[in-house]
């Protein structure tokens, strides 16, 4: 009982980064300007040579990160298979997330972007991976 209440939590935490992340793609181009040139304010202060661009793709890469983080989580949970299952549903949400920004106004679908998110998912799962390999983990 206790392991399906783990892997009940793991699947709610993880819709609930999900829908995070479609909510901020769903807002027009000139809202998720505002909200990232707060963040740009904030990080220019720290590191000058900071700008827009470089804020927008490490905000991809960080949200796809969470995300590799929580479905490889997932995937242990459910003590399935091979390490595909959380690279693939990673690349299905980035293109998922990447397609569904050509129906908002201003934004875009760009494919460099899937490949940016996809890295940052491949990145946190290859992470956990190590981190599980070098404690003595079974089954990496």
């Amino acid at each position: 009982m206790k392991r399906n209440w783990k892997l009940l939590s793991a699947l709610v935490v993880t819709g609930l980064w999900l829908w995070f992340i479609y909510a901020r793609s769903a807002k027009p181009a000139d809202v998720s300007d505002e909200e990232s040139g707060v963040v740009l304010d904030f990080l220019i202060r720290l590191f000058p040579f900071i700008n827009m661009k470089i804020v927008r793709k490490l905000a991809h890469f960080t949200e796809y990160f969470i995300l590799g983080g929580l479905l490889y989580l997932d995937w242990r949970l459910l003590n399935r298979g091979r390490v595909i299952l959380p690279l693939g549903a990673g690349l299905i949400f980035a293109a998922a997330d990447e397609y569904l920004q050509t129906f908002i106004p201003g934004r875009s679908g760009e494919i460099l972007d899937t490949l940016l998110d996809f890295c940052g998912v491949a990145a946190a799962v290859t992470a956990a991976l190590l981190l599980r390999r070098r404690r003595g983990g079974r089954n990496c």
